[in-house]
């Protein structure tokens, strides 16, 4: 699917051609880390990218020196610790939230969806390789996580794209458009 390097490729064109230097935060599983933090080196070099793991002590201090100090373009850390260091890195006003493997967000309900209400962004990015399973509850919170001014209501949302099943008026109205 080559997620990542197209996440790479928005990130060079925004710094290149649009003068957006971030900060940019990137929240992926610890199971891909080390593949983020290979193809930043591989492929975006020039960007500096702090990866905000390790023990409390480490990530103390890489706030201090890093993060306060807004000397990074690209922050990247796990579920684990944006869940762990909200309070700080909430702070921070992000150019864009980038969420790997976001089908982990579709519960709305969840300590990780409800910590990332607290952060602020100009944009946000959703990056799965995983399908839908046809909830529309779980479509809602994703697009709510997304666009939460727009797609504040689940009830609403649900009613709008829900239809009532096979042969009622609504779903006839859209087989004749």
């Amino acid at each position: 699917l080559g997620k990542t390097v197209q996440v790479m490729a928005l990130i060079a064109y925004l710094m290149e051609n649009k003068d957006n230097r971030g900060p940019h935060l990137i929240i992926v599983p610890n199971s891909v880390i080390v593949n983020w933090k290979s193809e930043l080196t591989h492929w975006l070099p020039s960007a500096r990218c702090v990866y905000y793991v390790g023990g409390r002590e480490e990530r103390s201090r890489l706030y201090v020196q890093e993060v306060q100090a807004m000397q990074f373009n690209i922050l990247v850390t796990t579920y684990e610790f944006i869940m762990r260091d909200r309070a700080k890195l909430s702070k921070v006003d992000w150019q864009y939230i980038i969420i790997d493997e976001a089908q982990r967000m579709k519960d709305r309900e969840s300590k990780l969806a409800k910590d990332l209400d607290r952060f602020r962004s100009a944009r946000r990015l959703l990056l799965s390789g995983t399908p839908l399973q046809n909830e529309l509850e779980e479509l809602w919170s994703l697009l709510n996580l997304l666009l939460p001014d727009v797609f504040d209501d689940a009830k609403i949302f649900s009613e709008w794209f829900g239809g009532q099943g096979k042969g009622n008026k609504q779903d006839e109205h859209w087989l004749d458009t």
